[in-house]
Formats: C-alpha cells, structure tokens, sequence
C-alpha cells in the first residue's frame, strides 16, 4: 500500500479560477506564461470586469460544487524528516470560486480625443 501525506496549515490561501473563452494571442510570438495580461476590476454589484488591451469582458462569479486543492510536492532533499520512498504533499492554496468570462469582448473607444500628428 502507498501512503500519500498531505498537510494543510490553517492558513490557506483562497485562489480564484479565471475562465476564459477562446484563446490569447499576443502581438508578438512570445509566451505569455507569468505576464499581467490585463486588470480585473469590479463594479458596484459585484460584477467582474476584465480589461485587456482596448477590449472589455464582462463576467459573473461562480461557486464551485467541489473545492480544489492546490498541492505543492515535497521531495526527499526539501524536506531532511522525509524518508526515502515517502511522499510528501503541502496544501499551499484552495480554489471555491470561479469567474467566468464567456461573452465576446466588448471594444473600448474613446470619443473626443484629440489626434496629434
């Protein structure tokens, strides 16, 4: 039998899914892992807002029906109690929630500003 350890402090993160519809692209070919890709805003009720670029995103927040866990894996050289063969699993954050952005992107223009040439 393999026995799998998890702890969880009592201080857990609490992380927000952000779901998308479609796909990303970026003007150039480069990888857009670890970049801000926008700013998410709310308003008075509550309602999510995304803002990428020039384009507007409405969006609503879900309950999940399960919860998730975000795990992080200890290997034996991270942790010296660790014995060899043991694994080892931290819950370092938990997932309750989701936004969800499934309507097309509204654009954002400005109106009445000056052209500079």
């Amino acid at each position: 039998m393999v026995q799998i350890l998890i702890s969880m402090s009592h201080d857990v993160d609490n992380w927000t899914i952000i779901e998308l519809q479609g796909t990303l692209e970026a003007k150039e070919e480069v990888s857009l892992e670890g970049k801000a890709i926008g700013d998410l805003h709310f308003d008075g009720k509550g309602t999510p807002m995304l803002i990428i670029g020039h384009h507007l995103l409405t969006g609503k927040v879900v309950e999940l029906d399960k919860p998730y866990a975000v795990l992080y894996k200890k290997t034996n050289n991270e942790d010296e109690d660790n014995k060899e063969g043991e694994i080892h699993y931290d819950v370092c954050a938990l997932v309750r929630k989701k936004i969800i952005f499934k309507t097309r992107p509204k654009p954002i223009v400005f109106k009445n500003v000056p052209i500079t040439r």
